[in-house]
């Protein structure tokens, strides 16, 4: 479970958040919103990357952000594009980024670009990738640790409507194995509505 008590958040006049509160506990939840009106801004605070003006972030029922960690723990992040070195082929980006952590050996990369359609793509330049690709790289990085939480900015951008799909039912499959795990992703479509458990609204500096 994640849940926001109380959260405030502004950047000079312009106010994002006032004094919102929302637990969320479903397993595939959209942010949904006008653009400008703090889509982004609210992933990044459940993440930990932006701090809150007032109020707390937790996750796991009990452990809070800044408190407990600096960032949300056993968690899959994509907000804003992540780009990624773009003299490195694919692969190269996946395996220095899977040797962080440690939890992703090749095989398994290979194994989920399979699933996605990039095989041969991590053997080129990231330069060279297509938007397509790039959100396919983008969606294989947060994935491939196998993390609880997974925070996605727009996951189904730039994809044509077969990439879409497979993306949706590999997330489905992926949430499927674990109760535990979940999914809070925005999206400017309406056509992703369906796919939720849940739908939160931005409304008025509120989560409704």
């Amino acid at each position: 479970m994640i849940r926001l008590e109380n959260i405030s958040k502004k950047y000079g006049d312009n106010i994002i958040f006032e004094n919102t509160s929302m637990s969320f506990e479903h397993q595939k939840i959209k942010i949904k919103g006008e653009n400008g009106v703090g889509k982004s801004v609210l992933l990044k605070i459940i993440v930990g990357y932006s701090l809150p003006d007032q109020g707390q972030v937790y996750y796991d029922t009990s452990k809070e952000i800044r408190k407990d960690a600096d960032f949300i723990e056993n968690a899959g992040v994509s907000i804003n594009a992540p780009e990624f070195m773009k003299s490195w082929t694919g692969m190269e980006n996946l395996l220095y980024l899977a040797n962080i952590n440690k939890k992703c050996s090749q095989e398994k990369i290979i194994e989920l670009a399979e699933v996605f359609g990039l095989k041969e793509a991590l053997k080129k330049k990231y330069k060279s990738y297509s938007l397509g690709m790039k959100q396919k790289m983008r969606l294989l990085q947060a994935v491939m640790d196998e993390p609880r939480y997974l925070i996605l900015d727009e996951p189904f951008d730039a994809l044509d409507e077969k990439s879409k799909a497979i993306a949706r039912d590999f997330l489905d499959q992926y949430l499927a194995k674990d109760e535990k795990r979940m999914l809070i992703y925005t999206s400017h479509s309406e056509q992703d509505d369906f796919f939720a458990d849940i739908i939160v609204h931005i409304k008025n500096y509120q989560l409704v």
